[in-house]
């Protein structure tokens, strides 16, 4: 995934007669227009609350908190809608450690092409990364969610674990573990000599 430029640089070249002045949200409707928010040059600042981002919180300890997010529209010089811009927020989830809660922070960067048809990827660069939406509207909330998701770190951890957790985990007794004595063949023929003689 490229990562979008927090600046948000706007080439004016890109603007005709025909494209009104960039509107700022602060709110984002469950569905929008991209080609409508594009041209418009819309820019988003909203926070939203963590408890709308189900599957993001599948596992975590609380859903409070909010989602900061901050987005620009656009259009790029093949005239596809592009949607860059900043996720953060905060996710209490299990230290794979410790095994107790641990707060992390979520920061996602997000620079994604919302094309209306499917064949449109074909004039994408490879690194390039889009969204295919249908009937004009886009779920962006879905979006975001993916965003936040992908930022999530593989193994959540505290950087230093409380050092009582640690002791206490360090003194649980190892489950005794049975081991089976096997017979060995050379001891049964020295059996069977011993009988012989």
């Amino acid at each position: 995934m490229r990562v979008c430029d927090s600046n948000f640089p706007f080439d004016s070249a890109q603007l005709t007669t025909y494209h009104r002045a960039p509107m700022s949200e602060t709110v984002i409707p469950s569905q929008i227009e991209p080609d409508k928010w594009a041209d418009r040059a819309a820019i988003v600042e909203a926070e939203l609350p963590l408890k709308q981002f189900v599957r993001l919180l599948d596992g975590a300890h609380s859903d409070v908190g909010t989602v900061a997010v901050n987005l620009r529209f656009s259009r790029d010089a093949r005239r596809f809608a592009r949607m860059q811009g900043t996720l953060t927020t905060q996710v209490s989830l299990t230290c794979q450690r410790c095994l107790e809660p641990v707060d992390i922070a979520v920061a996602a960067e997000v620079d994604v092409y919302l094309l209306a048809r499917e064949q449109d990827c074909d004039r994408l660069d490879e690194e390039e990364d889009f969204v295919v939406y249908g009937e004009g509207r886009c779920l962006v909330h879905d979006i975001i969610e993916d965003e936040l998701i992908l930022a999530l770190p593989l193994v959540p951890r505290h950087d230093v674990c409380a050092p009582h957790i640690m002791a206490a985990l360090a003194e649980q007794p190892e489950a005794d573990v049975v081991v089976e004595k096997r017979e060995n063949p050379f001891d049964v023929l020295a059996d069977l000599k011993k009988q012989l003689h």
